[in-house]
């Protein structure tokens, strides 16, 4: 496999000793830079220990241990995997006895019966922490971790058992997180306890695409590792997936550009009339935009949206065939095992990816060989099993989870699979669009992708931004424009309608811009046309 050599700002990531944070920005190389950094830091390191990465999602964990094998890493003593998954396997399971005196099996907990002792735990007004504490532990005692509090009962075990930092500072030598901006405060109070316990520590991240507030989730634990004197703070600066036209106009939105690119490529277009009149333009245009950019298939175009009452008005005018990636049960799962099977059916239908590869991100052929046969058989049975009759592989996916998967298989995750394999609608949701198909979704639900040609829904006053929200709403909503046009390689058209559907009161008002298209600067970096 080729390498290709980094810049001077990945090498300068690459090369330094001690605790990093590192802003970058959607394009810039961010995994191939932490990829390198793995690679650099493990031949090092005595044999046994290795590094903690950390990924929000089991995909990308395994995309990241996919590419440092690749890179000829030796990953067997590193730990690649999510937050939750490095909560239970290396702090709560090897360390609950420590606590409890008992020895015993877990289960994964997401509910209980109303009459449970436990039940204040899955209440909108919860006890107090020290008795939220109390029956945390009781829950350990009884075999039980309650997957809403993972990240609280290992935070109250790396406090109160010593046991529990040692064990990690004598195995692991750096712990790097990615996706810090969207850390919670559970989460960056352990990053900080490991760090202040002789683990480096490496937070990678971009403040302007924080989005996910509703969930308190906020960009403010990356910022203040910025200014901390512990750390070194490094910058990803340059966008390598986008054209400058679209990489400059994102700068500008944030306030960091300083150049009028020779070539723009983000339009606002202003049409006459409502979403329906917006659908309709998009298919007048749909096929001159593709010629001009290079387009070869529909798949390369995404119309994306605010709400998902915009998806479907978009998707019932739309003649241009197109496809909705809507939420499932499964897909809100977010238990280990849901989010296992989410990732095993998405890999079903990728073409690129095979049986073999899929069991070797799993289990590792040299040093678990019994482990990787077995895996390696079920994964062919899925992987060859036809479409329309995967639901007869359940069994097989269900054995495959509780093979790979670190906590119990949780019986609501069971059902969301079953009801996805035996409904064809649900099912798929879970393909990628085919050639002739534009991708039809929510500004949320792109995150972390790519087209190239980008139709970006719902710039509206009281739309992006929500003005009722007070600062923290006008930030995310700033970060999840910024999200939409990034997402785009090739162009970027910002698409307003005179008039706009209004979900609560099921009516269409006159439809304001949103005041982020008036920011200064922004209007000499697109063009201002009318369809």
């Amino acid at each position: 496999m080729k390498i290709r050599q980094p810049t001077d700002e990945q090498n300068r990531i690459i090369g330094h000793d001690g605790n990093i944070v590192v802003t970058a920005k959607p394009g810039s190389g961010k995994t191939y830079t932490i990829v390198e950094k793995i690679a650099d830091i493990l031949p090092g390191l005595p044999a046994h220990k290795g590094v903690i990465a950390i990924s929000f999602t089991n995909k990308a964990s395994d995309e990241l241990k996919k590419r440092c094998k690749y890179r000829c890493a030796d990953t067997k003593q590193s730990f690649f995997g999510t937050i939750d998954k490095f909560y239970i396997s290396q702090i709560i399971i090897p360390f609950a006895s420590h606590f409890t005196g008992k020895v015993t099996e877990f289960e994964i907990v997401d509910r209980v019966h109303p009459e449970s002792r436990f039940s204040p735990l899955f209440m909108e007004s919860r006890e107090a922490p020290s008795f939220e504490n109390e029956l945390l532990m009781e829950g350990l005692s009884e075999g039980k971790i309650f997957l809403d509090y993972t990240g609280k009962t290992a935070l109250y075990l790396l406090s109160r058992v010593p046991g529990v930092l040692c064990y990690l500072k004598a195995k692991y030598s750096h712990i790097i997180i990615d996706e810090y901006q969207d850390c919670g405060n559970i989460q960056d109070e352990i990053f900080l306890k490991l760090i202040e316990n002789g683990i480096t520590g490496i937070a990678i991240g971009d403040i302007n695409q924080a989005i996910y507030g509703f969930t308190q989730r906020f960009p403010t634990y990356l910022a203040a590792l910025t200014k901390r004197s512990d750390f070194t703070h490094f910058e990803l600066s340059r966008n390598h997936r986008c054209h400058p036209g679209i990489s400059e106009y994102s700068l500008c939105l944030l306030g960091g550009s300083r150049i009028i690119p020779e070539e723009k490529r983000v339009y606002k277009v202003c049409v006459d009339g409502d979403e329906s009149a917006l659908a309709r333009a998009i298919d007048h245009h749909i096929n001159a935009i593709k010629r001009e950019h290079n387009v070869e298939h529909n798949n390369q175009v995404a119309i994306l949206c605010r709400t998902n009452a915009t998806v479907s008005i978009i998707s019932k005018y739309l003649q241009t065939p197109h496809k909705i990636f809507n939420e499932t049960e499964l897909d809100k799962d977010t238990s280990e095992s849901g989010r296992f099977f989410r990732d095993l059916i998405s890999s079903r239908f990728d073409d690129s990816v095979f049986a073999v590869d899929y069991a070797e991100q799993l289990f590792s052929e040299e040093f678990e060989p019994q482990k990787y046969r077995t895996v390696l058989r079920l994964c062919q049975h899925i992987f060859s099993s036809p479409i329309e009759e995967l639901r007869q592989a359940e069994n097989e996916m269900r054995e495959l989870a509780r093979l790979v998967c670190t906590q119990q298989i949780t019986k609501s995750s069971v059902t969301h699979l079953h009801t996805v394999l035996n409904d064809a609608q649900q099912l798929k949701n879970y393909a990628p669009a085919l050639d002739n198909e534009i991708n039809l979704m929510t500004l949320h639900k792109s995150k972390g992708l790519e087209f190239n040609v980008v139709f970006h829904m719902d710039m509206y006053k009281w739309i992006i931004p929500n003005e009722y929200g007070g600062e923290e709403e006008h930030r995310q909503g700033l970060n999840l424009h910024y999200v939409g046009i990034t997402r785009a390689k090739d162009a970027c058209y910002i698409m307003n309608g005179s008039r706009r559907y209004r979900i609560k009161y099921n009516d269409f008002v006159f439809a304001e811009a949103s005041p982020f298209l008036e920011q200064p600067g922004l209007a000499e970096r697109r063009y201002d046309v009318a369809w």
